[in-house]
Parts: structure tokens; C-alpha cells; sequence
């Protein structure tokens, strides 16, 4: 029988839906139609190569599923270039989906991925141009023991690991690091529920959630990537953060330590893609 933590996130790829952005669209072809517009779709598709999959494919517990939501009608060479991106990732489940309303889809994405004879799960939720680091997996699978007394009467108990990194475009191509200390941001936030607990990490605004559940705010290592270029659905709130100095030598070893990032090699494609 199984016990213990599971862990499974979300991310939307892309996906066209009724809610789930702030941008505003007069209907769901407008919609999709700025979804897929393929200077978009290259741009969002080598963040998802470069950026969100290496620290993926590198996860020190592999006991992990990461829900990967797309429309059905993902075009072509982008949807080839994504299944190939994630066939050596076998904790990827990919959902190819009708365009329906959001809340009603992710509901049932994470609840046909929930395991019933767990103790508890751990979701989370990624944009396809964030990453987290190759040990989340692991921490948030520790990080129970030391949040689970303080859940509410749910069963809910938020755990934020709340320092991160922004790699910013900048409009020569390069990509402009900043380490930050934030706190609910959504890469790096995870909510603990039951089972059996018909809510899902979609449901709590992340920039809210301390006001929802018990929360808790973990500074100790670099544990998120948030992708800021210009088409982000929202943009970064630096102002909220309290930067963390780092000398500029150090970066690229960062990166490559906690998320498995190549950035010379990310950042030479960025280039190429956009200058």
C-alpha cells in the first residue's frame, strides 16, 4: 500500500481555454490565434527545451509527475519538437485537450492524476518558461515533515520555497539575471491537500494563498526560474523582491548546478532566435 507524499504539478502549454490569463481576448479564436502565432510558439517552445526540462529530466527523486496540458490542435513543427523534447522524461504525462474552461480541465487533469492511498500530495504549477531546481522533488517530499503540524482543519498547508532566479530578455538578445528573495510567486509554491480533497493548487491565487492556508516561506538555496520576456501573460514583479546579490562570474555555474542549465548554450539559441 502506497503512503507517504506525492507530488505532481501542472503546466499549460500554450493551452487555449475560457480563463486561465490575464490578457484579455474577445473570444476564444483571438485567443488562440495570439497562442499560436509561431513567433510566439518558437519562443515559448525553446524556454520549455532550454529551460523548464533540463532541471525536469535531472530531478534528484524521481517519484514525481508533471502534468503537461496542450490543445489537441497544437500545430505543427511545435507540437513534433515538444513530444520529442519529452519522450526521455517519463514523469511527464502529456493531456492533449478540446479547448474547454480552464478551472473545469485542470480540475480534472489533477484529479485523475491524484493516488488515493497516499497520505498526502504536494501540487504545484510551472509556466513552460519556468523552472525549479533538481531538488525540488526531493525538498518538497521532506519539506511535510516539518509543515504537516501546522495544516488547518482541511488539511491544507502551503510550502513556498521563495528564493529564484528572473532570466530577463533584454532587446540585444542576451538574458539579464536577477536572484531575488520573493514570496508567492507561483514557481516554487506548493500546496499540500488530501487525497481525497476536492480542491487543486489552481484553485488558491498564488499571491494570495498566504491568506487562504497556513504558510510557509523557505529562503535557504536558489530553488526557481521565472522566464520574463515579452510574452509573458503577466509581467515580473521585481519591486516585491528583495534582490540577492551575486557576483556575475557565478551565474552560469549556478544554473548549471541547481537546474542543469547549459545558459551560454540557451543564450546563444535566445540570440538566434531573436536578434
Amino acid at each position: 500500500m502506497a503512503e507517504g507524499v506525492q507530488v505532481q504539478g501542472l503546466c499549460r502549454f500554450s493551452f487555449p481555454c475560457t480563463g486561465g490569463f490575464k490578457k484579455y481576448h474577445e473570444s476564444l479564436e483571438e485567443r488562440r490565434a495570439a497562442l499560436y502565432a509561431p513567433d510566439r510558439l518558437d519562443q515559448r517552445t525553446l524556454w520549455f527545451e532550454h529551460v523548464f526540462l533540463p532541471p525536469l529530466r535531472a530531478q534528484t527523486d524521481k517519484d514525481f509527475t508533471l502534468h503537461l496540458l496542450m490543445g489537441e490542435d497544437l500545430p505543427k513543427p511545435w507540437r513534433d519538437r515538444v513530444e520529442a523534447a519529452i519522450a526521455d522524461v517519463p514523469q511527464i504525462q502529456p493531456h492533449w485537450r478540446e479547448p474547454g474552461d480552464h478551472r473545469a480541465i485542470c480540475r480534472d487533469v489533477l484529479w485523475g492524476g491524484r493516488e488515493a492511498t497516499r497520505t498526502v500530495v504536494a501540487e504545484f504549477r510551472l509556466d513552460d518558461d519556468d523552472a525549479v531546481a533538481i531538488d525540488y522533488v526531493q525538498q518538497l517530499r521532506r519539506g511535510w515533515g516539518k509543515v504537516a503540524r501546522l495544516a488547518n482543519f482541511h488539511g491544507r498547508v502551503a510550502l513556498d520555497h521563495g528564493k529564484g532566479m528572473v532570466l530577463e530578455a533584454q532587446p540585444d538578445g542576451g538574458l539579464k539575471p536577477h536572484v531575488l528573495n520573493t514570496h508567492c510567486w507561483s514557481a516554487g509554491l506548493a500546496i499540500f491537500l488530501k487525497p481525497e480533497d476536492e480542491a487543486i493548487v489552481m484553485d488558491f491565487p498564488h499571491h494570495k494563498i498566504w491568506a487562504r492556508v497556513p504558510f510557509v516561506n523557505l529562503t535557504d538555496s536558489v530553488m526557481f526560474i521565472r522566464g520574463d520576456h515579452a510574452h509573458n501573460d503577466a509581467r515580473t514583479p521585481f519591486g516585491a523582491g528583495q534582490p540577492v546579490p551575486i557576483p556575475p562570474e557565478e551565474i552560469a555555474p549556478l544554473l548549471q548546478r541547481r537546474f542543469a542549465i547549459d545558459l551560454p548554450a540557451f543564450e546563444a539559441a535566445w540570440r538566434s532566435l531573436v536578434a
